[in-house]
C-alpha cells in the first residue's frame, strides 16, 4: 500500500467524518441497534431472497456486513451517548472513505472530452419512411 494511498485514505475518512458530524449532530441522531436488527432481519426476509434468485440465479444476498453492524452497534451499548456517536461515525466514515477509493462500476467508462465523429449517423428521411412501419402512418 503506497503512502500516497494512505493519505489520501486519511483525507476521504476526515472528509466523511466532518460530513457525518453534520448529519447526525446529536448522538439521538444515530440508528439505533433495533434498526441494525431490522435491517439484518429484513435482509434474510424471504422477499430479499426470491428477488436474489429471480435476478442473479442464486442467493446472491451477503448479510454478514449488517450483523456486524448490529454487533458492532451492541458493542456500544457500555459506552456514554458522546462517546457511542462519535465511534458510530468514526466507522461509517471508515466504510464510505473504502467504498469512495475503492473500485466502481463507474471505472469501467472513460471521459470522452469531444464527441465520436459522425456518431450516431444522420438520419436520411426518404430512408426512414421506407423503412418505418406501416402500422405508424
Amino acid at each position: 500500500m503506497s503512502s500516497d494511498f494512505r493519505t489520501d485514505f486519511k483525507t476521504a475518512v476526515k472528509q466523511e467524518e466532518w460530513y457525518l458530524r453534520r448529519v447526525y449532530p446529536t448522538p439521538k441522531d444515530i440508528p439505533s441497534c433495533t434498526n441494525h436488527l431490522d435491517t439484518y432481519i429484513a435482509c434474510n426476509a424471504i422477499r430479499n431472497l426470491v428477488k436474489s434468485m429471480y435476478r442473479y440465479g442464486r442467493l446472491r444476498e451477503d448479510c454478514s456486513e449488517k450483523w456486524a453492524e448490529y454487533k458492532f452497534c451492541l458493542s456500544l451499548k457500555w459506552m456514554g451517548m458522546d462517546e457511542r456517536r462519535d465511534a458510530w461515525i468514526r466507522r461509517k466514515a471508515i466504510w464510505w472513505a473504502r467504498r469512495r477509493l475503492g473500485k466502481s462500476s463507474e471505472d469501467v467508462w472513460q471521459v470522452r472530452d469531444e464527441s465520436i465523429p459522425n456518431y450516431p449517423r444522420p438520419l436520411d428521411p426518404a430512408q426512414y419512411l421506407r423503412e418505418r412501419p406501416q402500422e405508424y402512418m
